[in-house]
């Protein structure tokens, strides 16, 4: 008789650490009520919006490449981005230490990429986008033209892409 292999779904996952976890939604992107819908690293969940259905990816927090199980307790859910970004390392504790270093105080679902990228572009530019762009006269309308010279990959503009248009906006209009 075959041994008949039982994939563990977003439901087990989402699951298990509800259940399980006792890591404080102070300090995530996400409640864990909404852990069967949205990202666990960035919070969003526009995937679902669009596709019906959580569009999340089963993310190893120890790849099975190193000897991690297809259990739900070495799983978390992603976006896609996000499962790009994870750490592949046989330490289970680096997963969540990453998940908890991306935390976002006071972000709203959807606004992960934004605000990392204006944390970025103060780091790299050495001054506020937000103040600079508050001299900008318009700068509703300069920022929705500006979104006409960006894309995205995916249904989601990426950190680095926001990173740029910040810094396009503020070369060109100041």
């Amino acid at each position: 008789m075959a041994t008949r292999y039982c994939k563990t779904t977003i439901k087990h996952i989402a699951d298990y650490w509800i259940k399980n976890s006792n890591i404080s939604e102070l300090e995530l992107n996400f409640d864990w009520a909404d852990a069967h819908t949205h990202c666990w690293n960035c919070g969003d969940d526009r995937f679902r919006k669009s596709h019906k259905t959580p569009s999340l990816e089963r993310c190893h927090i120890v790849p099975h490449s190193l000897g991690g199980s297809d259990s739900p307790d070495n799983y978390v859910l992603l976006c896609k981005d996000c499962h790009q970004e994870a750490p592949n390392t046989n330490n289970p504790n680096d997963m969540w230490d990453w998940i908890k270093s991306n935390y976002m105080p006071f972000s709203f679902y959807g606004t992960y990429s934004v605000r990392k990228a204006l944390i970025i572009f103060q780091e790299r530019e050495g001054f506020s986008f937000i103040e600079k762009a508050s001299t900008i006269n318009n700068i509703s309308d300069v920022i929705k033209n500006e979104f006409n010279n960006v894309s995205t990959h995916g249904a989601k503009t990426t950190i680095s892409t926001y990173y740029y248009m910040f810094k396009t906006i503020i070369d060109k209009y100041t």
